[in-house]
């Protein structure tokens, strides 16, 4: 409610948008989560000299405004990390930090008030898999670079549509169908691995001007410094 009431101030949004973002008809639309994200922190730093004048609006629209700018920092934290391509790996550490820990202490405070046990695990499972990944590498060769983008689940994506498709986008096949499925798939990833200018590519999987594509954006286009040995990954933390 307190979103939709206060996201329309925003030049770009009226309240039939705003209700699609809050309510998405798709759970799942990653594009949508991504833009209700960016609109409450554009919405956040464009009421930041509100916040800063104490005179210039009222109590309850100030508290509003404050609760706002917290759930904008929180979120923001762990967004930035992965499509900022012009964070380095020490940027992305500290800003995942940040995430870490905000959303530990106002968890430890407000429990599931806050967000679902099952949301606040996930996230913070996912912030220590990238720590954990990244000692790893340095172990392993700290002059390579580490892309944050690699703890998801990108490869994964890919192995199911070309499963899917060779199958006929059959949902119902059998045990040993899905196998001969996936050994194809699996086939396939070795040619295009071998000899990747045969790789026609996905247009969804390049970055360009429209918000879908920061779901999935690659290592190439990464400008950042994310050579692995370059963080001090306790100091970042």
């Amino acid at each position: 409610m307190m979103l939709s009431r206060y996201l329309v101030w925003l030049p770009a949004y009226d309240e039939a948008s705003i209700t699609k973002l809050l309510h998405p008809d798709d759970p799942q639309d990653v594009p949508r989560a991504i833009e209700l994200i960016q609109a409450i922190v554009k919405f956040s730093k464009s009421q930041h000299s509100l916040l800063n004048n104490s005179f210039s609006t009222d109590t309850n629209t100030r508290a509003d405004l404050v609760s706002i700018n917290l759930l904008s920092n929180l979120i923001e934290s762990i967004l930035v990390p992965f499509i900022n391509t012009k964070l380095s790996l020490t940027e992305q550490v500290q800003s995942l930090s940040c995430y870490a820990h905000l959303a530990f202490s106002i968890f430890h405070v407000h429990h599931r008030l806050f967000m679902p046990v099952q949301l606040y695990y996930d996230t913070q499972t996912s912030v220590k898999s990238a720590m954990f990944s990244i000692t790893k590498q340095q172990l392993l060769d700290s002059h390579t670079s580490f892309f944050l983008g690699d703890c998801g689940d990108d490869q994964l994506e890919l192995m199911f549509s070309r499963s899917c498709m060779i199958g006929g986008h059959n949902s119902g096949c059998s045990y040993a169908q899905a196998l001969d499925c996936l050994g194809a798939a699996k086939d396939i990833n070795t040619v295009f691995k071998q000899h990747p200018e045969l790789n026609p590519g996905h247009q969804c999987l390049s970055l360009g001007k429209r918000i879908k594509d920061i779901d999935h954006i690659n290592q190439l286009m990464w400008k950042g410094d994310i050579t692995s040995g370059c963080c001090d990954l306790p100091s970042a933390w």
